[in-house]
């Protein structure tokens, strides 16, 4: 086949236009400068750029707005109530029986009601639970999950069980047992505004006698007056002018706790985890004496905290009208991983 030279007419309409790029590059140039342009003025002009898109609002609003959880506990029926009620139960229970009570985890801002004491915040839920927790020795509480019942009322939930409890109460050298009715007032946030005995039954006390039972096993009587042969009186702390307390404070005892902790294997390869709370005497001395396991964890937990707490340098002892006195004290030692 022959080549024949194209005629310039036919070599300029097959020849495409270069101006058609260069103004692409141009307009894409015009809208980068107006982008440019308008991100440095409100930039440097206004002091909230988001209130320009309105989106920001609507987070928050979602954010803030309570009423998303208010409908979806209405939206519950009876049978998912009664669910979600024994699940909040007995992870509360649970937490308590591994020593573990922290207010804010279950309570309300302030609560209303706990026990037979008025709008408490979160600080003072705590100080009455431990106050309370302290005169009792080895406590038990079982809850019965058949007796559980509830009503909605409004935005609240009341919910009421009953409770088999037992323990050794201190300062009267007595078992007690009782069947306990708890109600129980649930707010639409989850959270626990009241929580009462509504009902005691089945009282159970025997009182022990000091011959039926050892020496060793004879609990210390943490209040004041209290006499035993050959020894000075033991007081309470929080009964005394100066509390007990170890050389250097909080900071220090945490930081002795925490180099000398050896966490047990046993309870590493379980994940335990919580408190071991131990009761023990400071002596006028200092001397640490009498250390028992209040509320243990197990799994070789209870034996470190006991171990620990034996081999701690001496404390300031506790005083009364500036003289040293024997104290009574119970200290959490915690166990996380």
């Amino acid at each position: 086949m022959e080549n024949k030279p194209l005629s310039p007419e036919e070599d300029v309409s097959e020849t495409p236009d270069p101006a058609y790029k260069d103004r692409s590059l141009l307009y894409m140039g015009l809208v980068l400068g107006v982008v440019i342009a308008v991100m440095g003025y409100l930039t440097l002009f206004v002091e909230d750029p988001s209130k320009f898109f309105g989106k920001d609002d609507a987070t928050k609003l979602k954010v803030e707005d309570k009423s998303s959880i208010l409908n979806q506990s209405e939206s519950m029926n009876d049978e998912q109530v009664r669910e979600t009620l024994i699940k909040f139960i007995e992870a509360f229970y649970y937490d308590q029986r591994r020593g573990y009570f922290d207010p804010p985890s279950y309570f309300a801002d302030i609560t209303e009601t706990f026990y037979n004491y008025h709008n408490l915040t979160h600080k003072r839920v705590k100080e009455i639970y431990w106050r309370r927790m302290t005169e009792l020795e080895n406590f038990k509480r079982i809850w019965i999950v058949s007796t559980l019942d509830f009503n909605r009322t409004d935005s609240r939930i009341t919910a009421t069980y009953w409770a088999r409890e037992s323990y050794f109460r201190r300062s009267r050298n007595e078992n007690y047992s009782a069947l306990i009715k708890y109600e129980m007032v649930i707010d639409d946030m989850g959270k626990i505004v009241s929580l009462r005995e509504a009902e005691i039954k089945d009282v159970e006390v025997q009182k022990v006698l000091p011959d039926s039972i050892s020496d060793s096993e004879l609990p210390v009587e943490p209040i004041e007056g209290q006499q035993s042969a050959g020894t000075d009186k033991l007081y309470d702390f929080s009964l005394v002018d100066v509390a007990p307390e170890f050389v250097g404070g909080q900071r220090e005892l945490t930081r002795y706790i925490s180099s000398n902790l050896r966490y047990p294997a046993v309870a590493k390869q379980n994940n335990v985890q919580g408190k071991v709370y131990l009761s023990f005497i400071v002596e006028k001395d200092g001397q640490i004496t009498d250390v028992k396991v209040k509320q243990g964890l197990g799994s070789g937990c209870d034996e470190e905290a006991v171990r620990l707490l034996r081999n701690s340098p001496k404390w300031r002892p506790g005083f009364v009208k500036e003289q040293p006195v024997r104290t009574y004290y119970v200290l959490p030692v915690t166990f996380q991983l």
